[in-house]
């Protein structure tokens, strides 16, 4: 029940849906899926009797679950606020689809046709070829970085009550860490390589794998050139998308690559072009920010963000762009929709996100001026462009938090920033609602349930900085590291767990417990080297389990995916580890493993 309430929550809090599924796999007649086309998305039980139309099976049950809805005849105009629209020269609109044993069969938009039982889908999509990725055997996805475009990291399905060890199964790659989020559909599990510059051959380059979790084995691999120079440590750490029977994958070498996501074949390949405009280089040059060994360099194309039947992402020239995709049979086509350049002379580097801004849904990024830059979503114009005062040098992340607000994390744009902010910015306007001073080398991104933020902190001491946290009472203290939970609308603390686990890569919200990873490795045990599940209420730890076998050295930098009643995670090495309730095989360790301390430096800051 509290599962319910919360997603129920999150659905009016937010102004977007968020994932949530209560499907049971095994149970595979006679459901609904309501598919909101940004990584969001809803199953129900259908409350109709065979003979009706379609719309009427899918109204009805809309009707009595008390989900909104707009109609014009038998076709869906609006569903839970989010209404058919353009973008660009192309349009999004609501689709019937028919469950046809193995897979999504289009029906129509205006749902005329007679419903004889099985499950439906209402989708959001530019077209009939692009079907849901849920399905009903597997109802729940994870399907873009941080589990849809709103970046919120939060799950509508559940994790394992208590891990069993030893972990029910892990594959090993030696192609370079696991630093995307790892992306989960149909019993597959999706995730990409940064590439080892270390190794030889194309284990040099990056690679997507799809790994099948019934065999527990790689199914497919797809690898690319990121053109490694002597003398130059290049990673690739982008998260792919998935995308009906697609996915989509954003790269370093300035391509955008659209496989077949069952077979690994390639089906389209887009080269965005680069705009000089007021930019010092054009695309075929990267950008770098700083010198030495500070130096941050961004090239190539920025993680994608699904949403109203577009993609959207951003060039290392400073321009965004919204692009379209078409299937048709065994090859696709990338559609420009629209692009935008900023105004200001800073690049845009962040990944986007979207959110809703006075009923509009807009496109949010950064760049490295730390302005805020917002664009409509349906022709790119836009609507917000300012910076506001969070200290540091440059905004590393943006997360949606409601009501026109966004959480903020700022650092001072070094390899390893002294000095950075967690701040609350009111969108509509313009301005910081609060601010905490925070130590951004272990700071982790903020994930919003409701309006509570939760996110691992460091003091600033090593920057002579006091900071100062308060809670509910009024009553200030100095930070301490570890997790905390703080309001969106004041700051207040409302529990914090003081500890020295250090999460890099954030949590995930999933049916009422908070997991995350440590950034450490098992060199540190136990203060490293483990998955945490958390207690959202009162910040308790109610489980931890070891991430072994694996190397001393190996750093986590990839956030908890939960789904299925298992969790799924990466680290630097290359593993992909497997945690659920079921005990895999043993394994033998070693104890030759020579442990030399890094410090908390790490090549991805």
């Amino acid at each position: 029940m509290r599962k319910i309430v919360i997603l129920l929550a999150l659905l009016l809090s937010l102004s977007i849906p968020f994932t949530a599924s209560e499907s049971d796999a095994e149970d595979v007649n006679d459901r609904l899926l309501v598919d909101y086309g940004n990584g969001c998305y809803e199953w129900f039980n259908l409350e109709a009797d065979p003979g009706v139309t379609l719309h009427h099976a899918v109204s009805a049950t809309l009707e009595s679950n008390g989900i909104a809805k707009t109609v014009s005849g038998t076709s869906f105009i609006s569903v839970n606020g989010v209404s058919n629209t353009m973008v660009g020269t192309q349009a999004c609109s609501w689709r019937y689809y028919i469950w046809d044993t193995y897979s999504w069969a289009y029906g129509s938009t205006d749902g005329g046709e007679k419903y004889y039982g099985g499950c439906l889908a209402l989708a959001y999509t530019p077209s009939e070829a692009i079907v849901p990725v849920s399905t009903p055997y597997y109802p729940d996805t994870w399907a873009c970085a941080r589990g849809d475009s709103g970046s919120s990291a939060v799950s509508g399905s559940e994790g394992p009550s208590v891990p069993a060890t030893p972990l029910e199964w892990y594959v090993k790659s030696d192609t370079g860490g696991v630093y995307s989020s790892i992306l989960a559909a149909d019993g597959l599990v999706y995730y990409l390589t940064g590439g080892d510059f270390y190794g030889t051959g194309v284990n040099r380059n990056p690679h997507v794998y799809c790994v099948d979790t019934v065999n527990q084995e790689v199914a497919w691999s797809f690898t690319y050139s990121i053109n490694m120079s002597a003398g130059a440590s290049e990673y690739e750490l982008n998260t792919p998308v998935l995308l009906g029977d697609m996915i989509i994958i954003t790269s370093s070498n300035r391509h955008v690559y659209c496989l077949d996501r069952f077979e690994g074949a390639v089906l389209s390949e887009l080269f965005p072009q680069g705009e000089k405009a007021h930019f010092p280089g054009p695309f075929n040059t990267e950008y770098q920010l700083g010198s030495g060994p500070d130096q941050i360099t961004f090239k190539g194309v920025s993680t994608a963000v699904y949403d109203s039947g577009a993609l959207f992402f951003i060039t290392s020239d400073g321009v965004i762009h919204g692009y379209g995709i078409e299937r048709d049979g065994t090859s696709a086509k990338f559609v420009e929709l629209w692009k935008s350049i900023p105004s200001s002379s800073g690049y845009c580097m962040l990944s986007p996100c979207i959110m809703d801004l006075n009923g509009t849904r807009v496109v949010v990024t950064s760049d490295t001026e730390g302005r805020i830059l917002c664009f409509r979503i349906d022709d790119g114009t836009v609507v917000r462009s300012f910076a506001p005062s969070v200290g540091g040098y440059g905004i590393c992340k943006i997360v949606p938090a409601g009501n026109g607000k966004i959480v903020v994390t700022s650092d001072d744009g070094s390899m390893i920033p002294k000095e950075g902010t967690m701040s609350v910015v009111d969108m509509i306007s313009r301005k910081v609602v609060w601010s905490v001073s925070v130590f951004p080398y272990m700071h982790g991104i903020p994930t919003v349930v409701e309006d509570t933020i939760y996110a691992y902190l460091m003091p600033t001491i090593d920057s002579g900085l006091n900071a100062q946290v308060w809670d509910k009472y009024h009553t200030y203290y100095d930070a301490k590291p570890g997790y905390y939970a703080m309001s969106v609308t004041d700051g207040h603390v409302i529990w914090n767990n003081f500890n020295d686990n250090r999460t890099r890569c954030g949590m995930t919200y999933c049916d009422g417990r908070l997991y995350c990873v440590d950034y450490s490795t098992l060199a540190e045990w136990p203060t490293g080297g483990a998955l945490r599940c958390i207690d959202p209420d009162t910040g308790n730890l109610l489980w931890s389990v070891k991430l072994e076998p694996g190397s001393s050295l190996a750093y986590n930098m990839s956030a908890p995916t939960v789904i299925g009643g298992k969790v799924y995670v990466g680290n630097d090495d290359g593993t992909l580890y497997c945690i659920s309730d079921i005990p895999g095989k043993k394994y033998t360790e070693t104890s030759d493993i020579d442990y030399e301390s890094q410090g908390l430096m790490h090549w991805s800051w």
